[in-house]
């Protein structure tokens, strides 16, 4: 199977000590742009159309994006991170007796700092270190499409709350996703039903993650390693505290600025191949530079298991074949973490 994160517009990540530097040390003043959606959820003339015509611009030229008008009330969003803080606060046997789950791509449950290791075709350099991060997650309840694959979350014990706060928040944050399918089918020229029958029961992860202040920087040595997504998209919930860096279009690394009331969000692995290579997956890390512990919740938004992901109508015709064979977007997460 091809690899879907290379090539790209902006070439191959070499795994010397100077892209490695560029990597640890964000250096670019490019900008990430904002996108507001709200004249598109607020129904306004042509709404729909200039937001998924700046949508387009967006996918094509950087792949990250601030989201605003994103219509998830700040409330919402503190009280998800408090939960964050209370699950992570935890004793470390009481996080790990709610075991980690990953059966199918349905993952669930606790997984302690540096026992990610990462598959292959997940990290783009060659002996990246186990991730520095520990995290709790999620997948719709009772999720379940054509490979089989079906599953119940589980939870921590003694935590009034935290399952009812997480669930909402995954709740909101599905209804968002799916108010972007007209959005990405208008950006294609494609009819606005069109992405419908892909997401009957799409594939929904969502993570609590902290992270350490790491103290050093280098030895290939990471909060999430340099990478890809491999999803539709990713709506990224920030506190106040830096460290996710993004590939920009020079080359050179940014750090990813706090901006209130925003999501960050990103275009995965899937786009590319939906788009035949013009829609972009950018590549980000992590690194807790700070004297502070870090938090995020990226959700992580993709099809049905048994969704014949090949290269959309508009996207391929005469000296414009298609550059990657149909695959299920089951076997694309099989391949993604190396099964």
């Amino acid at each position: 199977m091809a690899d879907v994160r290379e090539p790209d517009v902006r070439g191959e990540i070499k795994d010397d000590p100077e892209s490695l530097c560029l990597m640890d040390h964000p250096d670019s003043n490019e900008e990430i742009p904002i996108l507001d959606m709200s004249p598109y959820l607020a129904g306004e003339p042509r709404g729909r159309e200039e937001v998924a015509a700046e949508l387009r611009d967006i996918s094509k030229t950087v792949g990250f994006f601030y989201l605003r008008g994103h219509g998830i009330p700040e409330p919402v969003i503190d009280r998800i991170f408090a939960e964050s803080r209370r699950f992570h606060a935890l004793p470390e046997t009481e996080k790990r007796a709610v075991p980690y789950i990953d059966v199918n791509s349905f993952k669930s449950g606790y997984q302690p700092a540096l026992q990610d290791r990462r598959a292959a075709n997940v990290n783009i350099i060659t002996d990246a270190k186990p991730n520095l991060h520990s995290k709790f997650s999620m997948n719709r309840e009772d999720e379940s499409d054509a490979s089989g694959v079906s599953g119940r979350n589980v939870w921590p014990a003694n935590l009034p709350g935290f399952k009812e706060a997480v669930l909402d928040y995954h709740k909101r944050i599905e209804r968002l996703a799916r108010q972007f399918l007209p959005l990405w089918a208008t950006s294609l020229n494609l009819p606005l039903d069109y992405f419908d029958k892909y997401f009957k029961t799409p594939h929904l992860t969502l993570s609590l993650l902290h992270y350490p202040p790491q103290k050093e920087v280098g030895g290939k040595q990471y909060g999430i390693a340099p990478h890809t997504d491999n999803s539709l998209m990713t709506f990224l919930a920030q506190a106040n505290v830096s460290g996710l860096a993004v590939r920009m279009p020079s080359g050179h690394w940014r750090l990813v600025d706090i901006i209130p009331e925003t999501l960050l969000v990103n275009t995965g692995n899937l786009m590319v191949r939906w788009t035949n290579g013009e829609y972009l997956s950018t590549k980000h890390r992590v690194i807790n530079t700070n004297d502070v512990d870090r938090y995020s919740i990226p959700v992580f938004f993709g099809p049905s298991g048994d969704a014949l992901i090949e290269c959309l109508p508009t996207c391929r015709g005469p000296g414009r074949p298609p550059l990657y064979e149909p695959i299920t977007y089951r076997d694309l997460r099989k391949w993604y973490y190396g099964s």
